[in-house]
């Protein structure tokens, strides 16, 4: 890299544990600044970027002047995050007056405070077609009085090369000429019949991890064996331990195990012979016109191994609640599987409690790589000497691997959330 280029920089709202802000560093931006109002997601994200000024409090009271100052001096190019919109998630009750269905408002305040040339902002799909598309024309109208184009569109992180059908709603804005658009996928199902890369599987997520076999109580494990495919080298790369962290969960109850057995690859409660159902169960499958229920269709589903996964929640460890058994063995994903999933490194560190909230809330960090390379390319029209950080660089803007990146596996985590 030139000793005169510089990376363009950028400020995460929401941020949570910090899958945005990863997947736009490994794109080339650097983070000066993140907020969050949870405390353990805010750890994870200090821990993961130290070079960031963190910041844990509500959103409401972020100015944007803090946000100059984080910045030092330097014009901030961009403003990403998240703002929560739980009112709307398909995954839940859609509640229209959920208060965090208008935190938006913060975010565009922000962006009023500090001008940055771009945005991104990453929602719940449902928020796209809720009353016929009302809450989208209404964020697009509130960045449109502050000068700011906007355009979204509904992406699947699948296309980019997460191992997993997460679908969002993603906001590009600008105050630019630049010409607004969307990255190009670059994986699909399928793959190669039209030049492109097939969709990454769970097997290609998971296969060099260690199964459990019956050992609930380990915490630290061996890999089953070297990378296996561009995936698996993306994920180990910077993970110098021969041991893999997080590779734990629980045991199911006697009722889930009951169930589980039952459940072939592929399939979830809905495939099983109502005969054999416990007798809750055989209730929940018809409604009173005697008929069988069209929803529940995910309820105790064993993900395939040559497909992706489904959305991993927060509630990726209860498998009476979504596509969560694992393949092979009667359990739910372990904590290393379901951040594989969303495609964090092995390496990346987690602190504190509240593991499946920070896991299944955060962005994909391979999604937003790809969100942050095409948005770089806007910018680089605008500022020639903006650098990129190629992934042999891993993520750190000045090519140099971060101490807080490489750790030691076995020190990690004594602790969890029960």
């Amino acid at each position: 890299m030139s000793g005169t280029s510089v990376a363009p920089i950028f400020a995460d709202l929401f941020c949570g544990a910090g899958g945005l802000s990863l997947g736009l560093e490994l794109a080339g931006f650097r983070s000066v600044y993140g907020v969050d109002f949870d405390t353990h997601a805010i750890a994870t994200y200090k821990a993961n970027h130290p070079h960031a000024q963190v910041a844990c409090k509500d959103i409401a009271e972020v100015t944007g002047e803090e946000i100059r100052d984080a910045a030092g001096g330097r014009k901030v190019d961009l403003i990403a995050g998240g703002p929560s919109c739980q009112g709307f998630s398909t995954h839940g009750k859609r509640i229209e007056d959920d208060p965090r269905n208008f935190l938006f408002h913060h975010f565009v305040r922000i962006v009023r405070e500090v001008r940055p040339k771009f945005f991104l902002m990453e929602n719940v799909k449902g928020l796209l077609t809720y009353r016929k598309g009302y809450f989208r024309k209404l964020i697009e109208r509130e960045f449109a009085k502050i000068g700011y184009r906007v355009i979204s569109k509904v992406v699947c992180a699948a296309d980019y090369g997460v191992p997993q059908l997460r679908h969002r709603i993603v906001f590009f804005g600008t105050r630019l000429d630049a010409e607004l658009s969307f990255p190009n996928p670059t994986h699909v199902e399928g793959g190669s019949l039209f030049g492109f890369t097939p969709y990454v599987s769970v097997e290609d997520a998971l296969s060099d991890l260690p199964l459990l076999e019956g050992d609930y109580e380990s915490r630290e494990r061996r890999y089953k064996s070297s990378p296996r495919n561009e995936f698996q080298r993306f994920v180990r790369k910077t993970n110098a331990s021969r041991a893999v962290s997080l590779q734990f969960t629980k045991p199911l109850s006697a009722l889930s195990a009951k169930i589980a057995r039952l459940v072939t690859e592929g399939a979830g409660l809905r495939s099983i012979n109502p005969r054999l159902l416990p007798e809750r169960f055989k209730k929940m499958r018809r409604i009173k016109d005697g008929s069988l229920r069209k929803d529940c269709t995910t309820l105790y589903f064993r993900v395939s191994r040559s497909r992706p996964s489904y959305t991993i929640t927060c509630n990726f460890r209860n498998v009476a609640s979504g596509p969560f058994l694992h393949p092979i063995e009667d359990r739910s994903f372990t904590y290393r599987e379901a951040a594989r999933l969303m495609s964090f490194p092995d390496s990346y560190i987690f602190v504190g409690a509240m593991l499946p909230r920070q896991i299944g809330n955060a962005v994909p960090p391979l999604l937003a790589r790809s969100l942050g390379r095409h948005l770089l390319k806007l910018l680089r029209a605008d500022a020639p000497d903006l650098s990129i950080v190629s992934d042999e660089q891993d993520w750190r803007t000045d090519g140099t691997l971060d101490t807080a990146f490489a750790i030691d596996d076995s020190n990690q985590h004594a602790e969890l959330m029960a």
